[in-house]
This record gives C-alpha cells, structure tokens and sequence, in this order.
C-alpha cells in the first residue's frame, strides 16, 4: 500500500524481513528512454531476453529497489511517464532472496473476473490483495493525470513533448 509521503511499502506485511519488489515490465525502447529522462543509467532497462542489439520492442524490466533503481521516486515517475504517454506495461510485486525472485505477482494487467471465479477459495487472500492494489493504482493514475494535466509529473519533472 502507498502511504501518504507516497513511498512504496518496502516489507512484505505477512512475512516480515522480506522485502517486496516492484517491477515494471515494458518494450526495451521505451522503457529505456523513460529511465533516461528520469536520471538513471542507460543500462537500468534490463531486457528479458539478451540480444546484440537488444530489440526495440522486446520486453524490459525495471526493478524498485534494485541496483540500478534505488529511490522509489524515480521509479514512480518512469511509470507515471508510462501511464500518461498511453504504453502497454505490465507490474509486478515480487519477492526474491540472493538476486533471484522467489515469488512473481502480477499486478497490472489487473485480475479479470473470470479467472477470480477460477481461482475460487484456493486464492481468496490473494485476489482481495490484488484488488486493493487495483483500487491503490487507479488512484495513483487519476493523481499522475491530473499532474500531466499541469504539465508536470511528480515533484516538478516535466513532461518532455
């Protein structure tokens, strides 16, 4: 959950010590260009999928906290940019232990009601959490819309046309 000094939660609230991690997942190109225009190394967009050159629309990720990203501001901005310029991208909560992921969920695209009904009991801990982070990034959204609105994008950053 997003507290109100807007910062991600950074410890996993029902095994405590774990941290979470928040990945954006989205085409190599333009991920990388939004985390240019955000301050981070060239390299932070890390492809799924190693070619040389890597492909311009293969997907990427962008992981908070991780070594190239470690201030949660900077990556919410390279998702507010995503956002508001209308790319398909996919997020993540994970956890992971020695540089690895020990568990991968996925936020967005969000849970349809079909598979929630398929689903059933097995998960209903977990689709109740996946619908707050639903109703918890809808109100991010209509927050990072009202701020391009303005012209400008978390703390000032403009938008660059």
């Amino acid at each position: 959950m997003i507290k109100n000094d807007n910062h991600l939660p950074a410890k996993a609230e029902e095994r405590p010590g774990v941290p979470f991690l928040w990945i954006i997942e989205a085409p190599f190109d333009i991920l990388e260009g939004f985390c240019r225009q955000t301050g981070l190394d060239p390299d932070s967009a890390v492809p799924l999928v190693f070619t040389l050159p890597p492909e311009r629309f293969s997907p990427a990720r962008l992981t908070y906290p991780g070594a190239k990203c470690r201030q949660p501001e900077t990556w919410l901005r390279v998702l507010g940019l995503l956002h508001v310029h209308h790319v398909a991208f996919k997020l993540y909560q994970a956890t992971g232990r020695d540089g690895a992921l020990t568990s991968l969920t996925q936020i967005r695209p969000a849970i349809d009601n079909e598979l929630e009904r398929l689903l059933g009991l097995a998960a209903r801990d977990k689709i109740g959490q996946l619908r707050h982070y639903e109703k918890m990034l809808e109100r991010v959204f209509t927050r990072l819309e009202e701020a391009a609105g303005r012209g400008f994008l978390l703390e000032g950053t403009r938008f660059l046309y």
